[in-house]
Order: C-alpha cells, then sequence, then structure tokens
C-alpha cells in the first residue's frame, strides 16, 4: 500500500513506514475513499434532480440547494475527521516520546532545565557541541531537548548525531513532523473533499 498526499511538503507514507504513519493514512484514506463515493452519490442525485419532468425549476432549485447544504456539512465533518485522525496520533506519539525522558517529578524538573539551555542555543556548531557532550556523558535528558531543539532548527550535525544512538526517538519525532505536514496543509484537504 502506498498512500501519497499531493501536497506542498510532499508527504508520502508507504507501507514501510511506521505503525503510526500507516495507521493514520489508512483512516485518512478510507475517509477520502467514503468521501469520494459520497461525492458521486451526490452528483447522481443532482442529475436525477435535473431530469425529473414532474420537478419546475423552482422545485429542482430547492431540492439542489438542499443537497448542496447537506454536502457542505458531510465535506466539513470529513475534514475535520481527518484532522482529528492526525492530531490524536501527535498526542500519542508525543506522549510516547515524552516517556523517554520520564515521569517521575525529578525527570519532568530536569527536562523542563534541560529545554531552557536548549532554547538557549543559537546555532548550529553550539548545538552539535553541547549534543556530543551529552551523549559523551550519557545526559539523556539534555541530549533530547537538544535533539528537539536541532529538529526545529534544522541542524543536521546534532540532529544525525542523537538519531545515531537513539534511533526510535528520532523515528517518532520524523513521525510527528510528517503529520504535522500533513495535519497543516488545508488547501489540499479541502481539494480531497470536493
Amino acid at each position: 500500500m502506498t498512500l501519497t498526499f499531493h501536497d506542498s511538503d510532499g508527504v508520502t507514507i508507504r507501507e514501510t513506514d511506521s505503525e503510526h504513519l500507516i495507521d493514520v493514512g489508512t483512516r485518512i484514506k478510507a475517509l477520502r475513499d467514503s468521501n469520494k463515493a459520497a461525492s458521486s452519490e451526490h452528483g447522481r442525485a443532482i442529475q436525477n434532480i435535473n431530469s425529473d419532468p414532474a420537478l419546475s425549476d423552482q422545485g429542482k432549485k430547492e431540492r439542489i440547494d438542499e443537497l448542496e447544504r447537506d454536502r457542505d456539512v458531510q465535506r466539513k465533518a470529513s475534514i475535520a475527521a481527518e484532522k482529528e485522525i492526525i492530531k490524536n496520533k501527535i498526542s500519542e506519539i508525543e506522549r510516547r516520546l515524552d516517556g523517554y525522558v520520564g515521569y517521575t517529578s525529578d525527570n519532568i524538573m530536569a527536562f523542563r532545565d534541560a529545554q531552557d539551555r536548549a532554547e538557549n542555543i543559537s546555532d548550529a556548531e553550539k548545538a552539535a557541541t553541547v549534543m556530543a557532550r551529552a551523549l559523551r556523558t550519557n545526559d539523556r535528558t539534555l541530549a533530547h531537548a537538544v535533539f528537539r531543539r536541532a529538529v526545529e532548527e534544522r541542524w543536521d550535525d546534532a540532529r544525525r548525531a542523537f538519531a545515531n544512538e537513539n534511533p526510535t526517538i528520532a523515528q517518532l519525532v520524523g513521525d510527528i513532523q510528517k503529520l504535522n505536514a500533513l495535519h497543516e496543509n488545508s488547501f489540499n484537504r479541502a481539494v480531497a473533499y470536493m
């Protein structure tokens, strides 16, 4: 199965991707397929109304207007459902990602401190240096925080260093990035539900 969502970020979900992405892709594909069938049925219903000799022009217009209102409600519900599928999966992955840092109050405070330190990093070279030190001293909390910052800022050296040592976490972050790109693409989502 290859699910391709044509958008500005080129989001593609393949059968070799993570179970998170496959789940979202499968659910969105089912939703869009259902919408496509509803759209075809809508077109047939309008055609039937237009070819009904028992209806006046005003009667045809009223029936078609009612169908259009119903179809608009369907479209909006489908778009909202798709966004909800993506948003819920992002939240699920983020909770899993946060579990790598820990849930105790000490873990949470340490992570907040590490996030503050990571926020103060302003360039890729400094991020790579701090990442190398954090990995060398096994400071997982700082490495995790710097990794998240490196992903946001697209600092490749720090990101790669972390990903080499922590491929599972790197995969989760990659999934979140892909889902965020898919979630933010409202134009192509609207086109899919025409």
